[in-house]
């Protein structure tokens, strides 16, 4: 009886990338653009700039600027960078483990008898 064989993708670790970006950067423009979507509507709901309504020219230079200006960012960084990089704004920062406390007087234990 023959062995079924079936192919397999050997690439598995190959990270997904359109116009060099990562999915995480596509979604955080796209969101972005939806945003100016709604805020120009609102804000500029009368005003044009080359024939285009306010809220598409907002969209169409966060676009013609985000996507270069972000690859251009990302360049040489490592996969994720965009998601560290937020989450190590996000949490409270720790310079030095080692530096003295200068709000704290007393001991951190005390003896108790």
């Amino acid at each position: 009886m023959a062995l079924r064989v079936s192919p397999v993708s050997r690439n598995l670790a190959m990270k997904a990338t359109f116009m060099f970006l990562e999915l995480e950067d596509m979604l955080g423009i796209g969101l972005l653009c939806a945003i100016a979507m709604v805020g120009g509507n609102f804000l500029f709901s009368d005003r044009y700039v080359f024939g285009l309504p306010m809220n598409w020219f907002l969209v169409l230079i966060i676009l013609c600027l985000g996507i270069p200006g972000l690859t251009l960012f990302k360049y040489g960084k490592p996969r994720k960078y965009m998601l560290d990089l937020l989450l190590w704004y996000g949490k409270p920062q720790t310079y030095c483990a080692h530096a003295r406390d200068t709000k704290v007087d007393g001991p951190y234990l005390t003896e108790e008898l």
